[in-house]
Order: C-alpha cells, then sequence, then structure tokens
C-alpha cells in the first residue's frame, strides 16, 4: 500500500512540473508579458553612463563645434570667489552666486582648434596674492560634436 501512494504521489510530482514548464513556455512563445509592456510606462530604465549629448553637429555649418562654459564659485563658504570669466578673448557674464555658487554660463560655436580659457578668483583678505588669474588651453578636435567646460573655482573640467 505504501509503495502505491508512494508512485502515486511521484506521478502527480512529474505529472505538475510538465504542466508548469508547458505552461511557461507557451507564454514565452507568444512574445507578449503584459506586466512589462512598453506601453504601461512612461519612465524606461536607463544606464548611467548613456551619452545624453548632440549626435550630431550643429545646424548651418558642419565644421563648428558648440562649446559650453559653466561657472561656479568654491562650493566651500571660506573658498574662492570667480570675479571674471572669457573664452578666447569674450567676457562670461556673471550674476550673483545662488545658494549652489552657480555664477553663469555661456555657450559658443567654434571651429576646431586651440583656444584660451581665463578666469579670475578672489580669495578671502588673509591669503595673499589676494587674486589670482586662471589659464586653460582647450582644444577642440574635430570628431568632438559638443564641449562642456565647467570652472569650479580654481579648477576648471572639461568633459
Amino acid at each position: 500500500m505504501l509503495m502505491n501512494s508512494q508512485k502515486f504521489f511521484q506521478f502527480v510530482l512529474i505529472l505538475g512540473t510538465v504542466l508548469v514548464m508547458t505552461g511557461t513556455l507557451l507564454f514565452f512563445k507568444q512574445g507578449e508579458i503584459p506586466l512589462l509592456e512598453a506601453s504601461h510606462y512612461d519612465i524606461v530604465a536607463q544606464n548611467t553612463n548613456t551619452y545624453l549629448g548632440p549626435n550630431q553637429k550643429v545646424p548651418g555649418n558642419p565644421q563648428l563645434i558648440r562649446v559650453q562654459v559653466l561657472v561656479y564659485n568654491d562650493p566651500n563658504p571660506k573658498g574662492v570667489i570667480i570675479t571674471n570669466a572669457q573664452f578666447e578673448g569674450t567676457s562670461i557674464p556673471l550674476k550673483p552666486r545662488d545658494i549652489y555658487g552657480y555664477r553663469g554660463q555661456a555657450s559658443f560655436q567654434k571651429p576646431p582648434g586651440k583656444y584660451k580659457l581665463k578666469w579670475t578668483v578672489e580669495r578671502d583678505e588673509k591669503t595673499w596674492p589676494r587674486t589670482v588669474d586662471h589659464e586653460e588651453e582647450v582644444f577642440l578636435d574635430d570628431r568632438d560634436f559638443w564641449i562642456q567646460i565647467t570652472i569650479v573655482g580654481d579648477t576648471a573640467e572639461i568633459s
């Protein structure tokens, strides 16, 4: 009697496994997963390393590269204050700082080549020299579509 109930239990277990596998195979064969359809969601997961900048040249002149310069004061409360910023001799208008230290920005369209980025910072009264001039050379490659330069206090980062 024990052998018959054990064989029956094995038969039910094998039959259940076969039914579950068949149902899963049929479900995926249809190609529809109703919970994951794109029409149900407006937001799609995105890789954080995805390039979000332009993927073609500036309209009009294909040799021009867009350059965006962002200017921020040092985030440290006793850090430097930017008093002047220029890209290739063109002054970047500066506003009073906001709570994040943002001072202003400017956009340019330039052909490939080398350009000068200059900015002046003002230190606190106890540090000498009181003002310091910084200068960086920016190289625009003909393969670039868009360059963003971020000036934060004494440093500049090109991305």
